[in-house]
């Protein structure tokens, strides 16, 4: 009986034996199923990224830039005289609103930019659609804004607790106060300017009426933007297409430095986070 057991017991043994081994190589048996290492890598060798970075800037060299035509800019800058004075915030805003509006409606078709995509010859310009799109969001965004701010910034409850902060300790007892609490000595210095530019800009008394002239202006601006998302171009209207589009692009940019309003909110715009701003005014 004894005996019997001792078989039974090495049995088992040799069993479990057979069972241990027959588990691990399991893991032997799928190692080969693993992707190998150059297949995961190999995209991002440097030989590929040269030959990327290659790529564009010769795309870029081949590419002349295009035509402005002075006497379409000369238009675009003109003033409209379909539209009444404004003379407070509500007509400011309700006009700016409006030119929003229709950027928002062209760009859900696609923006300039698709205007361009859609026509081969036009596609290798499409980065002039890119700006379009870009910059005209710009645009209407820096007339909402100097709509709301013709008299002063609208802060919200952060930036409204910075400039208390200001009047209250001075320059560098807050700067001393926030650096304490763990703050980045860089960032704390951007708060001390955001707050001394919001106290400055209490002063600000921008006529309704000037701001109005800017808005005519881009009301122009709109108009074009608004036809070279719908226009149908061929062979030969391709060349008056590129004309309309670069002059177009060259006038907004340049009212961002020149036209004073404009140039004010990008200013406010590169100086204040747009979430400190109020929203609802």
């Amino acid at each position: 009986m004894f005996k019997l057991k001792r078989l039974q017991i090495i049995f088992c043994a040799a069993l479990a034996g057979v069972l241990v081994s027959g588990c691990s190589e399991e893991p032997l048996q799928e190692a080969p199923m693993q992707m190998p290492v150059k297949e995961n890598t190999w995209v991002r060798t440097e030989t590929v990224k040269k030959t990327k970075d290659q790529f564009f800037a010769l795309a870029g060299k081949q590419l002349a830039a295009l035509p402005v035509d002075a006497g379409l800019a000369k238009k675009l800058k003109s003033l409209s005289t379909s539209q009444s004075t404004i003379n407070n915030k509500k007509e400011c805003l309700a006009r700016a609103n409006a030119l929003d509006v229709r950027r928002t409606a062209v760009q859900k078709r696609g923006g300039v930019w698709h205007a361009f995509e859609r026509v081969s010859e036009a596609k290798k310009y499409s980065d002039y659609g890119m700006q379009l799109d870009s910059q005209m969001n710009r645009l209407v965004y820096s007339l909402k804004h100097i709509c709301k701010s013709a008299k002063g910034l609208p802060l919200n409850g952060w930036g409204r607790g910075m400039v208390a902060h200001l009047e209250q300790e001075g320059k560098e007892k807050m700067r001393q106060n926030y650096i304490e609490l763990g703050e980045p000595p860089a960032d704390v210095d951007k708060w001390i300017k955001y707050a001394e530019f919001a106290i400055e800009s209490r002063n600000r008394d921008i006529p309704y009426r000037e701001i109005g002239e800017s808005i005519s202006r881009s009301e122009n601006m709109v108009d074009l933007y608004e036809e070279l998302s719908t226009q149908k171009v061929d062979e030969a209207s391709l060349q008056s297409f590129f004309t309309q589009a670069s002059t177009l692009l060259s006038v907004i940019n340049e009212s961002f430095s020149s036209d004073p309003r404009i140039a004010l909110s990008i200013q406010d715009d590169n100086l204040l986070p747009i979430n400190d701003l109020e929203g609802e005014l």
